[in-house]
């Protein structure tokens, strides 16, 4: 196996440790691409399932994640994270590294949005 779903594997979890730590206002901080964070890791949810699909997940065409209360979004990362996972081990080799690639860098950019907006305080007006 090449190195790209072990690289996978470690962006997802230096990204979950981030998400497990924040309080309930600290989803309310704008990211950095804009929104706030409960909205980037939607869309990060919604970039994980289509890439699982595209993996072999058996998910169905257009199926989208349920949108959750921010309190449910690590665990909702951590379900299609294992899906992607699990279906890029059964893929063949230049798919799954393909695919692999992509999610590291979708991943990647997420929590690059996610903590580019400091420690996770929200703004008082």
């Amino acid at each position: 196996m090449s190195e790209s779903v072990p690289e996978l594997v470690r962006e997802i979890n230096r990204l979950l440790g981030r998400l497990r730590g924040w309080s309930p206002t600290a989803w309310d901080v704008a990211a950095t691409a804009g929104g706030t964070r409960a909205e980037r890791t939607r869309a990060l949810a919604a970039d994980l399932a289509r890439l699982g699909r595209l993996a072999g997940s058996g998910a169905p065409a257009g199926a989208e994640p349920p949108r959750l209360a921010p309190h449910g979004l690590a665990d909702q990362i951590v379900v299609l994270a294992d899906d992607l996972l699990r279906a890029l081990g059964e893929a063949p080799p230049a798919r799954r590294d393909e695919l692999a690639r992509q999610a590291r860098e979708v991943v990647a950019a997420a929590r690059s949005d996610l903590e580019g907006v400091g420690f996770g305080f929200r703004p008082h007006p």
